[in-house]
């Protein structure tokens, strides 16, 4: 398993972001509060199409965590070390990236194939980011300028972020990384 030092400081950032009643500890709860503010910052409710996927792809996502411990509950050093196992276990990556279609879905509310600026800053409202780092993360994302984010450049992103080396990859939007 990778030991490097900047994968292990972005899963400690997702850490601290999921980690949101402080108890230092991540939960389904805390992945369930996640979906909870996309809800909310979307008016969605619960059984809507796109927030039933939404919470699918998050379920996942914490099985797929929880799978390489005995523990419900992961202290920082299990979470580091399980998303370490899920993103160097190709076979897991499926569920990764199932998290980043569904949320792209839920950001294309016109549903016309790409996220607008205006659509992504809606997200980030949610998330509490700020408009102008925002802007920053949509620039960065949106590879090919054309003032729109591709499903394909959205996946991307959140691939980059739990799979390459770039430490200051983006994509950690897609996790909830503001």
């Amino acid at each position: 398993m990778s030991n490097d030092p900047q994968i292990t400081a972005r899963f400690e950032d997702l850490f601290d972001t999921l980690d949101t009643d402080g108890d230092q500890a991540v939960t389904w709860a805390d992945y369930q509060r996640l979906v909870n503010r996309y809800l909310t910052g979307y008016g969605m409710e619960a059984s809507a199409p796109r927030a039933v996927a939404i919470q699918e792809a998050y379920e996942s996502l914490w099985g797929t965590l929880v799978r390489t411990s005995a523990e419900v509950r992961l202290n920082r050093e299990q979470f580091v070390d399980a998303m370490r196992e899920a993103t160097e276990d190709r076979s897991r990556w499926n569920t990764a990236e199932a998290v980043a279609e569904a949320v792209f879905d839920l950001l294309d509310g016109d549903a016309d194939g790409t996220i607008s600026q205006e659509e992504f800053l809606v997200y980030a409202k949610a998330l509490g980011a700020r408009e102008e780092d925002a802007l920053q993360r949509f620039a960065h994302v949106d590879t090919d300028g054309d003032g729109d984010m591709s499903r394909e450049e959205f996946v991307q992103s959140a691939r980059l972020y739990l799979f390459g080396d770039d430490v200051d990859s983006p994509g950690g939007f897609v996790f909830g990384v503001v």
